[in-house]
């Protein structure tokens, strides 16, 4: 189902905004004025990207931002900070818009992330939440 109405495009720019800009999602476990990275698009050129990959799936971008909200509240509920700017990811495969990856760098060691990683996937899984096409993956800061 491709996106059309007017109110498809708004909830597609309400999620690039959320996106782009963590301490709307995130709280206050992130610093306020933080911004996120793209990696292959400037912020400007995100929401087609994104309507891209929606329409590939055939899902809403409600959908990806209730993920993006379960990993807020995740992050939240355990008291875990962000240790930086996320990155989102857009994966394309012969020009189709296959899927997203927002990764959340944590204030800890990789291999502790990986395991409040692995608790959050099991999480959407558990709840049937788990789709493939967009992740939210945390990932930990190398220690000094």
């Amino acid at each position: 189902m491709a996106m059309t109405t007017s109110d498809d495009l708004q909830d597609v720019e309400d999620l690039s905004r959320a996106l782009q800009f963590p301490g709307t999602v995130f709280g206050p476990m992130v610093d306020e004025d933080l911004e996120a990275r793209c990696e292959d698009a400037d912020w400007h050129e995100v929401p087609e990207e994104l309507r891209r990959v929606l329409a590939h799936h055939q899902a809403s971008a409600d959908y990806m931002l209730l993920i993006l909200k379960r990993a807020a509240r995740f992050v939240r509920r355990h008291s875990l900070r962000l240790a930086g700017p996320p990155w989102l990811d857009i994966t394309c495969v012969d020009n189709v818009a296959a899927g997203a990856i927002y990764v959340v760098p944590l204030d800890m060691s990789p291999k502790k992330s990986l395991v409040w990683d692995e608790r959050f996937l099991t999480r959407l899984a558990d709840q049937d939440l788990l789709k493939g096409f967009f992740m939210v993956s945390f990932c930990g800061r190398p220690v000094a």
